[in-house]
């Protein structure tokens, strides 16, 4: 049979394998680097015309339970999440563990090593081991799309919860994919696992001589660098390379594999898993004595570096791997304005934090995970945690000042899809307790960091069906809060002036929490289509080089021109929507800031 392929990433593969595989439940909350799974759980039922429930949950803890539910009622189900995500549905994973299903359930969370986009890098490997849970650690797409079609068999067959963990390099390189119609897999579920009638596909491999002084003990990524790098280094003769795809239970052939060898590398990001399990002293070179780095992402680099070390100890290999540096030479002579991340320009988040900072400068800014995170940038969010801590902060900050008979402004801020996810109990705590601070609900219509999801507020789900919008708004005045002000953030000086009435309002004696909704689709969802503010933006004529746009406003279409001592707007990020003038005193919107004149801003908006 003529097998077509089709070149994707990661998390496709991840998705192609389960549907394969006869899945008919997926649930996700979008978080990077798992958010494309789901949708490639849509594309495929669809492409197949396969019934499968799919949705976006409210947050984890409510994926996983839908999972799990269908699972009991016999149904092959899986979810998926990030690994910080999975701390959201760690109580209900536990409780999983105790439950007997009648169907399969696989849980996939996707490591961030580094990490690159999250607060903490987390192995879901060692939480697995910990707990007893059956854990695989693929290496490749094509690795993931087997492990996602044999895992959803394993639990199904076995009636226990499996977890698939994939990191950003797998989740998101790509690969032809074989596709298999649905149903014409094999699949036996035992150590030789017979995926389909290519190929034998086994839970280890070992390459190279088991003569070699030399083991190297790898799992997922780690097992693609240090093949490029004993390749590069051509020293296959010294080193054999035992790949370990299920990380736990621990196999038979990896304890035997390394009884055999004089010295075992063991390479695996980020944290002791492997090397924790096998023990063994000091024929373990890893993180425990220093070999391998104590944290963060490996690269190829990194593993070049440790297996150099390691042969010179040993007195094995005569050839040095000598790079192409050419690029890193030329590199090092361009000049290039460093770029730290930064709100898109445009972004309604900057408009909404330029006027919480300039409103109060010496507030405390509570904030969030999200993009809405970039506000440090602007002075205007000190510190976060995890979703949903804009609110909590906020409530033990004035728990604390208040104590001591203080009321200081209290900006929090948080994001619309987090506020749904995280923030309900805590803000209703606040308000039954009478906790006075200013919350703004940055609501921009999407969860936009991950990849434009929709939101419960956006009435859309996953396949594009209509279904019933939840407002925030209403929301919160369910919450007996009363001071609800929904804004444009664009109208600076309106924002400025509500935050401030907000505040006004907590010194009454029995208030509660100050809600601000700073509503504005995000650029992103809007370019194209939105109107711009201003047919031309003016800022460069008047510019002093007073760097005051720069500081407050920290928008990316305004570089600063060190020659010229000037602001120079980058028109292939402009989207003009007229906010920077606020921040530009020189500019008429700028002075009428600084005078305080709220009625002159209408006029200049028109």
């Amino acid at each position: 049979m003529s097998i077509k392929q089709q070149v994707m990433i990661g998390n496709f593969a991840i998705a192609r394998g389960l549907v394969e595989a006869g899945i008919e439940l997926a649930a996700a909350y979008p978080g990077t680097p798992s958010s494309e799974i789901l949708p490639g759980i849509v594309e495929f039922k669809r492409m197949e015309k396969k019934n499968i429930h799919t949705e976006w949950s409210t947050n984890e803890k409510c994926a996983l339970e839908v999972a799990f539910g269908a699972a009991s009622m016999g149904k092959k189900s899986a979810c998926f999440m990030k690994q910080v995500g999975l701390n959201v549905a760690f109580a209900p994973l536990l409780k999983v563990l105790e439950k007997p299903i009648d169907g399969g359930l696989v849980i996939v969370s996707c490591d961030d090593p580094g990490p690159q986009s999250s607060q903490t890098e987390q192995d879901t490997r060692l939480l697995a081991s910990l707990f007893n849970i059956p854990v695989f650690d693929p290496a490749s797409p094509q690795e993931a799309a087997d492990i996602a079609f044999y895992a959803l068999n394993y639990s199904f067959e076995h009636k226990k919860p499996v977890i698939i963990r994939s990191t950003h390099r797998v989740s998101h390189a790509r690969e032809a994919i074989p596709l298999y119609p649905p149903g014409t897999r094999k699949v036996t579920l035992n150590e030789g696992i017979s995926l389909h009638d290519v190929e034998d596909f086994k839970l280890s491999t070992i390459r190279y001589p088991l003569s070699a002084k030399l083991g190297v003990v790898a799992s997922g990524m780690s097992y693609s660098l240090v093949y490029d790098v004993i390749q590069d280094l051509d020293v296959e003769q010294y080193v054999t390379i035992f790949k370990v795809l299920r990380v736990f239970p621990v196999e038979k052939s990896l304890i035997d594999f390394v009884e055999k060898m004089e010295k075992i590398l063991v390479l695996e990001e980020p944290d002791q898993v492997v090397e924790a399990l096998l023990g063994q002293g000091d024929k373990i070179l890893g993180r425990a004595n220093g070999y391998v780095p104590g944290e963060g992402e490996i690269t190829y680099d990194i593993v070049r570096g440790i297996v150099g070390r390691i042969m010179t100890e040993l007195g094995i290999g005569n050839k040095e791997f000598s790079p192409d540096q050419s690029i890193e030479e030329v590199i090092k002579e361009l000049k290039i304005q460093p770029r730290p991340p930064k709100l898109c320009a445009g972004c309604p988040h900057r408009a909404s934090f330029f006027a919480m900072k300039y409103a109060f400068p010496e507030a405390i800014f509570p904030g969030d995970i999200g993009c809405y995170t970039l506000g440090t940038a602007q002075g205007a969010v000190d510190t976060f945690l995890d979703m949903g801590s804009g609110v909590t902060f906020a409530e033990g900050f004035y728990d604390a000042f208040n104590q001591d008979g203080k009321l200081i402004p209290i900006l929090a801020s948080i994001g619309d899809s987090t506020f749904l996810h995280a923030c309900l109990p805590p803000l209703y705590d606040a308000a039954e307790k009478e906790k006075k601070f200013v919350l703004v609900i940055m609501d921009n219509g999407t969860t936009a960091m991950t990849g434009m999801q929709p939101t419960p507020q956006t009435g859309v789900t996953v396949d594009g069906i209509s279904t019933h919008s939840v407002k925030i708004e209403e929301i919160v005045k369910g919450f007996g809060i009363s001071f609800v002000k929904i804004i444009d953030p664009y109208d600076v000086p309106l924002m400025i002036g509500t935050i401030k009435e907000a505040f006004e309002y907590l010194k009454q004696e029995k208030s509660k929490p100050a809600v601000i909704i700073a509503r504005r689709a995000c650029i992103l969802l809007s370019k194209g289509g939105l109107k711009d503010a201003l047919d031309s933006i003016d800022i460069e004529k008047d510019c002093t080089g007073c760097k005051s746009c720069v500081k407050s406003f920290d928008c990316p279409a305004l570089p600063f021109n060190e020659e010229t001592k000037k602001v120079k707007i980058d028109d292939g990020l402009c989207v003009k929507c007229g906010v920077c003038l606020y921040a530009c005193p020189a500019q008429e919107k700028g002075k009428a800031l600084k005078a305080g004149d709220w009625l002159l801003h209408r006029q200049l908006n028109t």
